[in-house]
């Protein structure tokens, strides 16, 4: 009987460890899943920010991101470029921000690179306190933070990518206060054509999205105008040896050659010409991604006498004087031997800021919400707005910038304006 009642006892507690460890599946299936999912989801609702806002609490910076090309082939005037926009920070600070709240800049390197880029627009999509970006430096960067602030409805406002394709119809986000190069290509090559009188040009590019698209801008308006391009080569950013790609230019003896691209490669195409059959005296035009200190002192003699188009501002000389005084102390270095579009940096950064000044508000528990949806339609909205650059005021595709093209010829190893188009 013992043994009986032993296996009996022993019989029940396996039944009720099975019942035990088999009672919850039919909890999770007894009801369908579009019942079940509510539940569980609510309480990770409730504690997002309402659509798409950025909630600042009491004490926390306002957080501006910035894509700055500090490696890559232009790491002083991404340098430049990033200064000037800690400089506007500091004024916006000064001023005392946005009803107390304070700005703070994320710098991140986007190394003038596309995937570099979009590695940099990952990383600000996943952050959900960046409010919007100041930046790419360059095209081909911005180009690829582009598709992922786009989807991440972040604005972004560039101070110096000047393809076309920055800006589109497409795209609220979008937006720059640098010139598209459709006006610089366009410009240089009526320079070439009318100004200098040269009727046969080559054109060079670095194969970048800038370069090659302002390459593209400049050659079709100089076949437009009646000019003939002898050649349309590529080379690399990176490249050091274009004797090559020269040579076969020089066999028809181009009257000058115009090279879409950065500085390095273009003061070395500078001098290789100079070593170049049939290139012995034609003349040498670049473009502002050229226009810097860097080219005239990599360039050397060859620099003398060769020409740089810029996409310049119409610079308020008091604003401009100011900036550059505080520049200076923080840094000890004249903006101007770094790069040129410190300007248009210290511009993009006020532009947000104000944007954000006339949406942001204070809510009942004294946290700054700022409605990104209301902030990309507010920066499309600037108007009237007095930057360093001169008076900014955005299209309905995206373009803020002020100003127009500047001609420099070189001359002693200085850069001397010769002509200007479309300044105020």
């Amino acid at each position: 009987m013992r043994n009986t009642r032993y296996f009996v006892l022993l019989a029940i507690l396996l039944l009720g460890l099975v019942a035990g460890c088999t009672a919850p599946a039919p909890a999770t299936t007894s009801q369908p899943a579009s019942e079940a999912a509510p539940a569980e989801a609510a309480p990770a609702e409730a504690a997002q920010p309402a659509a798409n806002q950025v909630v600042i609490a009491p004490g926390q910076p306002i957080r501006i991101g910035g894509s700055f090309a500090l490696t890559g082939p232009i790491p002083d005037p991404g340098k430049d470029i990033r200064q000037a926009a800690e400089i506007a920070i500091d004024d916006l600070n000064a001023a005392g921000g946005v009803d107390g709240f304070l700005f703070e800049l994320v710098a991140e390197d986007g190394a003038c690179s596309g995937d570099q880029g979009t590695v940099v627009g990952n990383k600000f999509a996943a952050d959900p306190t960046i409010v919007a970006v100041t930046g790419g430096t360059c095209s081909g960067e911005t180009i690829g933070l582009k598709p992922i602030l786009l989807k991440a409805r972040i604005p972004f406002v560039s101070p110096s990518a000047t393809n076309p394709d920055v800006v589109s119809a497409d795209c609220d986000v979008c937006n720059r206060v640098a010139l598209s190069d459709a006006l610089q290509g366009e410009v240089d090559a009526d320079f070439v054509f009318n100004t200098l009188g040269l009727k046969k040009v080559a054109v060079m590019h670095d194969n970048s999205d800038y370069g090659k698209g302002l390459a593209e801008i400049f050659q079709n308006a100089f076949t437009k105008l009646g000019g003939e391009v002898s050649s349309f080569e590529g080379v690399q950013v990176g490249d050091t040896d274009f004797r090559a790609a020269l040579a076969k230019i020089g066999a028809n003896q181009p009257e000058l050659v115009f090279f879409g691209g950065y500085s390095t490669e273009a003061a070395l195409i500078a001098q290789q010409m100079r070593e170049t059959a049939g290139l012995e005296n034609a003349k040498f035009m670049s473009v502002d991604g050229a226009y810097t200190q860097q080219y005239l002192q990599a360039a050397g003699a060859a620099a003398e006498g060769t020409y740089m188009s810029f996409v310049a501002g119409d610079a308020q000389a008091e604003k401009l004087a100011a900036f550059t005084e505080e520049y200076v102390a923080k840094f000890g270095v004249e903006p101007s031997q770094l790069g040129p579009f410190h300007g248009q940096s210290y511009d993009s950064v006020m532009v947000i800021a104000d944007a954000i000044k006339r949406t942001a508000q204070v809510d009942s528990a004294g946290n700054l919400v700022i409605d990104r949806e209301a902030l990309i339609k507010a920066i499309r909205a600037t108007s009237g707005l007095q930057g360093i650059t001169g008076t900014l005021t955005c299209d309905a595709m995206g373009e803020c910038g002020a100003g127009g093209v500047q001609i420099f010829i070189v001359e002693n190893g200085e850069f001397k304006q010769i002509a200007g188009f479309g300044l105020e």
